[in-house]
């Protein structure tokens, strides 16, 4: 009777148990292919399991009927090659992942099932024929002369992977392109040992090998898996989309960003807010059958789906709109999220990975400017981004060469008749020395962290400015400060270093803050305020009107002037509602001792009006456009020269 070693299989059965302890263990439950490998799993452990009792029934052939013998040894033929078929089956599942067609993937799956069958149809005859394996009249156990066809089988099936690999190489994901890379080498070598060793059992070696392989094949998807919800994330986004456009696939993506979201974990709390977006997450991904849903950012999210038609894609486009246009039901609390769509579809049209991740994270920042939230992506998009990236790359050089330039509006002052201060703006120059328009690079630098760097270009050459004797008939000089600036660390010290360099008299110097700015952190912002106001520098709230217009924070905070957004004086005088609006506004900063400055004023009837409801501070293109340095100073020496009243008619309308 043949001695068979089954040392070979207890390990492999060890190492299983490890492997299965590991799985049940990681988060992996949202993996649509996880079932199929814990099925592996488990049916390689039941075959190992089978086999050692096989060859400890066979030691006790005097004992045990000889169907008993028959049953499970045929029994673990049919489960080693149905181990081998559920893996080979499952890893054409995983090629096909990234590749539109079920079709060819269904062909293939269907050939490893069919040999499959056939080697069961031959396990089957066994039973009389005894072509793989039989038992003597004394009960001994002897190989049939078909004894590898098992090998065989499986050895057929690996084939058909390496065909579907090399078919679709540039469509397959770098974890699989390695397990396909080392599967093939290390089962070929387990199955030539365990030919040329018989004796020794090691098909439970072999499965063990493949299962071990695919686990590292996991690992790499959960290194790719987002850690919070069940989207791939940024990583995996970018993986999948170099895949489709290697693979020449079409198809659309749909991207949904959340706006505001802080209002919701402050209202639900941060809890409720993080199953919110796994919710939302898991809706995605169960939203198409093809579908695969990632995590762009902390609140972005996209929808991978093949292009099937435009109309397919409005189909899919509608439904996700009305879905949050409905509230989301967490632990019977209503939450109705704001979010904004942007869609991209790609046929063919170039462009790499990288180029359509950029464009969908500017279409979704153009959406949340927009009234219909859903941006669907086109070439004037594209003409948008491509101005975005040149201006970009313009502050990029600027901030590296210094380029940028303070210039200065005066402030009209109607009791002295002259100009009495001014406020620093700032301009940047294109490559053919034109300006460019603040409203485009200014959004763009505190979005991309540019500002406090901005800030103290600007800061530096005002400062310079107001240390200049020509300058002293100024009486301060403002510049706007962000909430990234107002919060900075380094903040006190470069004003005092500014202090240190310049020698200028810090109450010179009005610091400028917005509504908005000062709701971001109002604790921190008033200390960081009144440890510069110990130094002598001055702050004025600018914009008052634009936001909730608080005068919680005028009483709060020590303001040295309060500036009247220009948008409140666009229809004054002539409309009354604007006439009763400002005039109140006037008249109660006026009973609170607060020193005004009324923004905007370009015609000449706002400059009499307000003069006449007794405004001191005046700014607007009526009475000066901003300037260059130089040239200011030359309007502050003729001013000084005329000596004379300055006249509300000075410019005409032509002039504007």
């Amino acid at each position: 009777m043949i001695k068979w070693s089954v040392s070979a299989e207890v390990f492999s059965l060890i190492i299983l148990f490890i492997l299965i302890l590991n799985f049940r263990e990681r988060r992996w439950r949202e993996f649509p292919q996880r079932r199929s490998y814990q099925l592996c799993l488990y049916l390689s452990a039941g075959t190992i399991v089978l086999n050692i009792l096989c060859t400890y029934l066979i030691s006790e052939t005097d004992r045990i009927p000889l169907w008993v013998h028959m049953l499970c040894n045929s029994g673990y033929f049919l489960l080693l090659s149905a181990v081998s078929t559920i893996i080979a089956r499952y890893l054409c599942r995983l090629l096909y992942e990234h590749v539109y067609c079920l079709d060819r993937m269904h062909r293939y799956s269907r050939l490893i099932a069919l040999l499959y069958v056939l080697y069961a149809m031959l396990i089957l005859w066994n039973i009389r024929g005894g072509a793989v394996f039989f038992f003597d009249r004394q009960g001994n156990y002897h190989r049939g002369p078909l004894i590898n066809a098992g090998y065989v089988t499986m050895l057929l099936q690996l084939l058909v992977l390496l065909v579907i690999t090399v078919r679709n190489w540039r469509s397959i994901d770098l974890s699989m392109r390695k397990v396909m890379q080392l599967l093939p080498p290390v089962i070929l070598a387990l199955t030539v040992y365990q030919v040329i060793y018989p004796d020794v059992l090691f098909n439970g070696g072999i499965i063990t090998a493949a299962n071990i392989i695919l686990l590292v094949n996991f690992q790499s998807r959960g290194i790719e898996q987002d850690i919070l919800t069940p989207s791939g994330n940024r990583g995996s986004f970018h993986q999948e989309l170099l895949l489709r456009l290697g693979g020449n696939q079409k198809f659309q993506i749909f991207a949904v960003s959340f706006q505001q979201y802080r209002t919701i974990n402050q209202r639900y709390g941060v809890k409720r807010g993080d199953a919110l977006l796994y919710t939302v997450s898991l809706w995605l991904e169960r939203l198409h059958p093809k579908g695969k849903s990632f995590r762009m950012g902390k609140v972005d999210f996209a929808l991978l789906v093949p292009y099937e038609g435009q109309e397919e894609a409005d189909r899919l486009a509608e439904t996700i709109c009305a879905r949050f246009r409905e509230p989301w039901i967490l632990d019977q609390v209503s939450i109705m999220p704001s979010a904004v769509f942007a869609e991209f579809i790609y046929t063919g049209q170039g462009g790499s990975a990288d180029d359509i991740l950029e464009l969908l994270n500017f279409s979704l920042t153009l959406a949340k400017g927009r009234k219909e939230h859903l941006l669907r992506f086109d070439s004037s998009i594209y003409q948008e981004m491509a101005q975005q990236s040149r201006i970009m790359k313009l502050l990029q050089k600027a901030i590296r060469e210094n380029l940028f330039e303070a210039w200065y509006q005066p402030i009209y002052s109607s009791s002295q008749g002259t100009f009495t201060m001014a406020e620093a703006l700032l301009r940047m120059r294109d490559e053919e020395g034109r300006l460019v328009s603040p409203a485009l690079f200014i959004p763009l630098a505190e979005a991309n962290g540019f500002a406090e760097e901005i800030t103290d270009i600007v800061m530096d050459q005002v400062c310079r400015f107001l240390s200049n004797p020509a300058a002293d008939r100024l009486e301060a000089v403002s510049v706007n400060l962000s909430a990234q600036e107002l919060l900075s660390e380094d903040l006190i010290r470069k004003m005092d270093g500014l202090l240190e360099k310049y020698r200028f008299d810090p109450g010179r110097l009005r610091l400028e803050v917005t509504e908005r700015v000062l709701s971001e952190d109002t604790g921190k912002m008033q200390d960081v305020m009144a440890e510069l106001m110990k130094r002598g520098f001055l702050f004025s709230m600018d914009d008052f009107g634009t936001g909730q217009s608080n005068l919680s924070l005028v009483l709060e905070n020590s303001f040295s002037c309060i500036k009247l957004d220009h948008s409140l004086i666009q229809y004054y005088p002539e409309s009354e509602r604007s006439v009763f609006v400002v005039n109140t506004m006037l008249d109660m900063f006026r009973s609170m001792n607060c020193r005004l400055i009324v923004e905007g004023v370009e015609r000449e009837e706002q400059a009499r009006a307000l003069i006449g409801r007794g405004v001191e501070l005046i700014q607007g293109f009526y009475y000066a456009r901003p300037m260059p340095e130089e040239e200011l100073l030359r309007l502050l020496a003729e001013e000084e020269k005329r000596g004379g009243q300055k006249r509300p008619d000075v410019l005409q309308e032509g002039e504007q």
